[in-house]
């Protein structure tokens, strides 16, 4: 996601191309290294996933623990957003400066001067992207209202159904919201089926890879590829695209779970460091990009190759080290009390039942 914004803002020729034609290494599964929407897809599927595991057991718990889930993602977002506009007011010009040498549009996304009041900032971090799903202090922010969507989906559903209603009421959300266009829903729904099976899902090394090099090939390559008159450019304009990604971060995720080496790959302690940094790096790298990364780009242009290259490797250890502040600062605390009012909720049911 980080590689995403940051060369779709200082180098958006390939990103921007929405007719692409021939083929290129967007055509390809290494695609994924950039792929910020095949990414988002991947986040929702997780989330379908992790939600079906740590679904209300009752009815009785579901707004709870909706509610929770709203603060869950609801804070971190406010302080992400706040954090937003500390920076653009740092560095209020350079979003503006950069999109007039790089010429990409992602920096319509972001708020120009003059910046919005802190006011807004915290209204559209904590409630605003719920409603509207965007903001433009910090735009990644669109996906909380999917999220939390999501959230009640599954939540909501779980809470009412037992059993096998629930791998059909995942089977239908599929169809069914596939079908309305509502992909990012549907996304969700693939992430609990995968969990209601997972007791299924057997170890098999070489069929796992298959999957996941499926997975790749249909949801990571780069999507807007032309559609020609050939077999191949009607194959290639829909790889990547709605529908397509969702299903291969379905299979992504399948492949992980059948795959023993895979497991053992995201198992390992660099990796499990980078999935508990992994919201948090979401959340401060765009704010990032848009001013003192932009800063940079405007005052030392024009940048070569090897510039930009430097530039990128500079925001992404500044985006660890922030991330990592927002982890600790943040991330865990609001986890730990989260979970503290979660386990006390639990402990006073059977108390309060007549």
């Amino acid at each position: 996601m980080v590689a995403f914004h940051f060369f779709y803002a200082f180098t958006p020729g390939p990103f921007a191309d929405k007719a692409r034609t021939g083929f290129t290494i967007f055509d390809t599964p290494l695609a994924v290294l950039w792929n910020g929407h095949f990414a988002v897809s991947i986040f929702f599927v997780l989330s379908g996933f992790v939600l079906a595991a740590s679904a209300p057991k009752s009815a009785h718990e579901a707004p709870l623990m909706i509610s929770l889930r709203y603060l869950r993602l609801g804070v971190p977002a406010l302080v992400s957003s706040i954090l937003a506009w500390a920076w653009l007011n740092g560095f209020p010009d350079a979003a503006r400066e950069a999109q007039a040498i790089s010429t990409s549009t992602w920096f319509r996304w972001t708020y120009q001067p003059p910046i919005p009041p802190l006011s807004q900032a915290i209204w559209e971090g904590g409630v605003g992207v719920f409603l509207n799903g965007t903001t433009g202090f910090n735009n990644p922010l669109w996906t909380m209202r999917a999220e939390l969507l999501g959230s009640v989906l599954i939540y909501g559903s779980y809470g009412v159904l037992k059993g096998d209603l629930r791998r059909w009421a995942m089977v239908v959300g599929i169809v069914g919201f596939a079908a309305t266009g509502l992909f990012y829903l549907a996304a969700f729904c693939g992430g609990a089926l995968v969990f209601e099976f997972r007791g299924h899902l057997r170890d098999r090394p070489r069929a796992g890879l298959l999957i996941g090099f499926a997975g790749l090939v249909i949801g990571a390559t780069y999507p807007y590829h032309a559609s020609g008159p050939g077999l191949l450019d009607a194959i290639q304009s829909r790889l990547g695209g709605e529908g397509w990604r969702q299903a291969g971060a379905v299979l992504a995720l399948v492949s992980v779970l059948t795959t023993p080496v895979l497991r053992r790959f995201f198992d390992s302690a660099p990796l499990q460091r980078l999935g508990a940094l992994s919201f948090p790096i979401y959340l401060v790298h765009v704010p990032l990009i848009v001013a003192p990364a932009a800063w940079f780009f405007v005052a030392f242009a024009p940048l070569g190759a090897a510039g930009v290259g430097g530039l990128f490797v500079l925001v992404c250890l500044a985006t660890l080290a922030l991330a990592s502040v927002f982890l600790v600062t943040v991330e865990r605390p609001l986890l730990a009390g989260l979970k503290a009012v979660r386990a006390r909720a639990r402990t006073a049911a059977p108390r309060a039942a007549p």
